[in-house]
């Protein structure tokens, strides 16, 4: 009995998105909507999160998602081509791992305010940014062990691992791998000294002091504003399992 037809979704506007539908086509895969796929290609870092968060709102399938691009947890867009066709292989014969790939699981955060169940779902990073630049607020920050922190800076960020090497290590924060936590970095603190931390799991986020207004940004979109002293939540809401090249 010949193996199922593998439906590949190829997510992304950029050049070499063209070139991975090329070659997946040549390696019979059928070209399908995420919502049908069996797995997921995602060229460039928006297409990667847009992929990320659909898998774990349930728009689409949960299958694995093969990242392309420069970024540090993205496969090389000539390596990725060169190794597409085992990853449809794999994906007609129902496998559990793939050949030259293993299957790394990667966290997508809910985010909540208080009243709010239904709030964006975040693959990169949170910030929370005072509306007008160089003004300080206050934020308390609450981890899943019973501690609490205060800090005066413009902002904050938390990330996934994901979003730990961007927006968050530019504030100061660390380049966190799988499974090892979330960044939480402030943004330009008021002090010489700043504390950054990685947390073991969902934390609250509280505006303090309400002086200056703090947008809400998710995954780079702004999502209004949050109130002051009313928490946000910032949760896994589901683990979405990513590609990665294994070593030679």
């Amino acid at each position: 009995m010949s193996e199922p037809t593998p439906r590949l979704a190829i997510l992304g506007d950029a050049d070499p998105t063209a070139a991975v539908r090329s070659v997946a086509s040549a390696a019979d895969a059928r070209l399908a909507d995420r919502t049908e796929a069996d797995g997921i290609v995602a060229v460039g870092d928006a297409a990667l999160r847009e992929a990320m968060r659909a898998v774990a709102s349930g728009d689409a399938r949960s299958v694995p998602i093969l990242p392309v691009g420069d970024g540090r947890h993205a496969v090389d867009p000539e390596y990725a081509t060169e190794l597409l066709a085992d990853v449809v292989d794999a994906l007609a014969a129902s496998a559990a791992a793939f050949e030259g790939f293993s299957r790394v699981a990667h966290p997508v955060l809910s985010v909540e305010t208080a009243g709010d169940d239904t709030g964006p779902l975040a693959a990169a990073d949170v910030a929370f940014v005072t509306a007008e630049p160089a003004r300080i607020s206050e934020y308390g920050i609450a981890f899943p062990d019973g501690d609490e922190v205060s800090m005066r800076a413009d902002g904050a960020v938390v990330a996934t691992p994901l979003g730990s090497d961007g927006y968050a290590a530019a504030a100061g924060g660390p380049a966190v791998s799988p499974g090892g936590g979330l960044s939480v970095v402030p943004i330009s603190p008021f002090t010489t000294r700043p504390d950054t931390w990685v947390a073991s799991g969902g934390l609250r986020v509280t505006v303090k002091r309400g002086e200056e207004p703090v947008a809400l940004v998710v995954d780079g979109v702004r999502r209004g504003v949050v109130a002051p002293h009313r928490p946000v939540r910032i949760e896994t809401a589901a683990t979405v399992d990513l590609l990665a090249p294994t070593a030679e």
